[in-house]
């Protein structure tokens, strides 16, 4: 299986010149996704953005393009629309809804700034509250702190589907259940999840999913997706204006008929060269195979785990014990240690690339966040281990 995944290595220049553990930053950009880019802005240096061919092959792209996510998601194209970010994302679902003062949101205790930012955002402007529940633990008591937290209040719950400092795969299905149970919108963040886990969204039974490309899915930065559960779409309110998200509009009375799918939430111009990047980060992991590719993050997981219990014993592993909730992001802190400091001392030491994450949003406790996405190698691993060793000598 090792060696089955070496011959898409070759297709990562960067991780073939570095130790590159940090796809859950921001992962090394495949050839084939930029050969894609290269060969759509080429095209359209050469034949002129507005040539009436291109502009309709170019819209013709595009809908392809939202084929291929949703598909990836098992989703509609219907359900998908395009947004820069996650940020953007969960700005745009957050005032689809009218929410009065009082209201609460609930996010776990692991989110991301890009996940709390836009609810925190809110709170003056309406009036409402952020309010976390702890996200650690095995699957069942993820479960329960969830539930814990629900209240009458709660009108809308926005948590990452792979946490970005454990790297733990929370129970979403179980999760989203108590939401339809109890009225509450359901959000999922899956910039951690869209390449790291296999995402199936019928199953899940969210209303909202939100995806990018630039990490586990080696494409670039600034191009993702939301996925709107159809039956949602009559129920919320259009938040932002612009050429595009429209069917028709009226001067003379001021209103606007937008458009009935998830294409209503979209406006302005389009980055089609990067967007067929996101098509082909997909094309490329169905390549591999996710079936695979999980797997094989599964196996680097258990062996990462395994080096450092027997060789880094004062290492606090942050990682779930429950293998029920790993992926590929292994984590861990070294008391006393500068985690910063390590980081840096990795690269400059070592050209290996790893991060540090905030692992306590309550404690600023910080630690070390390691990504084993398929092209990584045990020899990679056993490197990592005998640096940190080094460094605690």
């Amino acid at each position: 299986m090792r060696d089955y995944f070496l011959q898409f290595r070759k297709l990562l220049p960067a991780a073939e010149k570095y130790t590159y553990l940090n796809s859950a930053g921001c992962g090394p950009l495949a050839m084939p996704v930029l050969e894609a880019m290269t060969e759509t802005f080429s095209y359209m240096a050469a034949e002129g953005q507005v040539n009436v061919k291109v502009h309709g092959e170019l819209k013709a792209m595009l809908e392809q393009i939202r084929a291929e996510v949703a598909a990836f998601i098992h989703a509609d194209p219907e359900e998908i629309f395009f947004v820069r970010c996650i940020a953007e994302g969960l700005n745009t679902v957050n005032r689809m809804f009218s929410f009065s003062a009082g209201d609460e949101f609930l996010i776990s205790d692991q989110e991301n700034p890009a996940s709390i930012l836009p609810c925190f955002v809110l709170e003056p402007e309406l009036g409402i509250h952020t309010k976390k529940f702890r996200g650690t633990g095995t699957k069942e008591e993820i479960i329960r702190q969830f539930e814990k937290a629900v209240t009458d209040r709660t009108k809308m719950a926005v948590i990452s589907h792979v946490f970005h400092t454990t790297g733990a795969a929370i129970p979403a299905e179980e999760i989203c259940k108590i939401c339809g149970e109890r009225d509450i919108i359901s959000v999922l963040d899956g910039a951690q999840a869209a390449g790291n886990i296999d995402i199936d969204v019928r199953k899940l039974g969210c209303d909202f999913y939100l995806l990018s490309c630039h990490k586990w899915l080696c494409g670039p930065e600034g191009i993702g997706a939301v996925y709107i559960r159809k039956n949602r779409l009559g129920q919320v309110r259009v938040p932002f204006g612009g050429v595009g998200m429209q069917k028709s509009f009226c001067f003379d009375d001021n209103t606007i008929v937008p458009r009935s799918d998830a294409r209503r939430f979209e406006y302005g111009g389009r980055h089609i060269p990067m967007y067929r990047a996101f098509s082909e980060c997909i094309r490329l992991a169905e390549r591999i195979g996710m079936e695979a590719i999980i797997e094989r993050k599964r196996t680097l997981h258990l062996y990462c785990r395994k080096k450092f219990q027997e060789e880094i014993p004062e290492a606090v592993i942050r990682s779930p014990e429950d293998e029920r909730l790993i992926t590929g992001i292994f984590s861990f802190s070294l008391p006393g240690m500068d985690h910063q400091k390590l980081v840096r001392r990795a690269w400059e030491e070592e050209q290996m690339i790893i991060q540090w994450r905030t692992m306590d949003l309550y404690t600023k406790e910080e630690g070390i966040r390691v990504s084993l996405n398929w092209f990584v190698t045990e020899e990679e691993i056993d490197k990592l281990v005998l640096f940190v060793k080094r460094v605690l000598e």
